[in-house]
This record gives C-alpha cells, sequence and structure tokens, in this order.
C-alpha cells in the first residue's frame, strides 16, 4: 500500500502562512527630539507602571518580505510598559525632575492621598505599532502610536491626562530593520514631549 506524505502540504501551509521570519530586538526608548524646555524646581515625580492595552505585550512591529515571511520586532524579555515607562523617566530626569518608581497606581483621584511626592504619572497604551510591507523595488513602513499620559497632583487632588496620536508612513528602497525602531522612537519621543509640555502647563 503506498504511504501518502503530508509535507508537500506542509511545505504550502507553511509559505502561505509566512514562517521563516526573523526576530528583530528593538531598543525602544526615549531620544530628545528638541532641547529641555520645562521650566522646574526641584520637583519630584513618581512613576506609576503602564498599562499596555494591546493584545501584543512585547511586540512592536512586523515586516512582510516579498517570499512571504514574517520578521517579528520586539522588546523582550522587557514589556512594551515597561519600556515606554523607562522612556517617560529619562524624559523627566533630562528636565530636571527627580523621579522615583512606585509599584502601581490606579490613575483616580482618589488614590492621590497614598502618595507623596509632588506629582505622580501614569500611562495607557492604546496602540503601539509599526508593519513594513516589501513591494517590487521598495518597503513601506506605517507607523501608529495612541499613547495616554495621565499626571496627578497630589496636594491639589486632581488628576489630568493628556492623548496623542501620531501615524506615519514612510518609503524605503534599501530596507534597513534599524528603521522601524528609529520610527518608533521619534513617534514615541515626540508623544512624550508633546503631553507633557501641555500637562505641565496646565
Amino acid at each position: 500500500m503506498k504511504k501518502s506524505s503530508c509535507w508537500p502540504l506542509l511545505l504550502i501551509f507553511l509559505f502561505l502562512t509566512g514562517c521563516g521570519g526573523k526576530t528583530f530586538l528593538v531598543n525602544l526608548t526615549y531620544v530628545p527630539q528638541a532641547p529641555p524646555s520645562l521650566k522646574v524646581g526641584p520637583t519630584s515625580v513618581a512613576i506609576a507602571p503602564f498599562v499596555d492595552e494591546r493584545n501584543e505585550k512585547n511586540d512592536v512591529g512586523v515586516r512582510r518580505r516579498l517570499d512571504g515571511s514574517v520578521d517579528r520586532y520586539t522588546t523582550a524579555p522587557s514589556s512594551v510598559a515597561e519600556v515606554v515607562k523607562k522612556a517617560v523617566g529619562r524624559f523627566l530626569r533630562r528636565n530636571g525632575f527627580n523621579v522615583v518608581d512606585i509599584p502601581g497606581w490606579d490613575l483616580k483621584p482618589e488614590s492621590l492621598a497614598k502618595i507623596d511626592t509632588d506629582l505622580v504619572v501614569g500611562g495607557r497604551i492604546n496602540r503601539l505599532w509599526s508593519r513594513a510591507d516589501s513591494v517590487a523595488g521598495r518597503t513601506i513602513i506605517t507607523t501608529d502610536l495612541e499613547i495616554i499620559i495621565f499626571l496627578g497632583k497630589p496636594k491639589e487632588g486632581r488628576v489630568l491626562q493628556q492623548g496623542v496620536e501620531i501615524g506615519r508612513e514612510i518609503s524605503q528602497i534599501v530596507f534597513s530593520s534599524d528603521k522601524i525602531q528609529e520610527t518608533l522612537n521619534e513617534s514615541l519621543s515626540e508623544i512624550i514631549e508633546s503631553a507633557f509640555a501641555k500637562l505641565l502647563s496646565s
């Protein structure tokens, strides 16, 4: 009796699902887009863990190659929420704030009484993703971010929030994986600077 082989079907499946891609580590961080502009005195700020509302807790993008294979871009082993929090801390320190970490904050005014710093910061990540599609002669990179930053003022018992969205599309003739990291960092940094410029002027 002739034995049937499932290898042809398996190969077709792997081709159609885009297996065989590579995994790239993305150093997601704050990269200054403008000189320090916030004028503050010796102000203490507590930073709480950020909340990542996305399904992909460690991934920040994909690239689909011409052959159908898909590369993955990740911040693992750190979560995206962790690295975004660190990016915010880096921005605040660069602008003269004394930054400390706290284990949690529910983003509500009622819990501010338990915090003994001048300010407290938290945030919610709704979108943070980059997609690169290679087509004949070029690669199109689309970046989409939406982050809401919350600023609590314990002495006043109030919480401010500022959401910022950024979407970009660029094209590269010669694709470089570094471009995904670069565009994500630029967008993240612009969101941080824009959000705090508005929050700290209120």
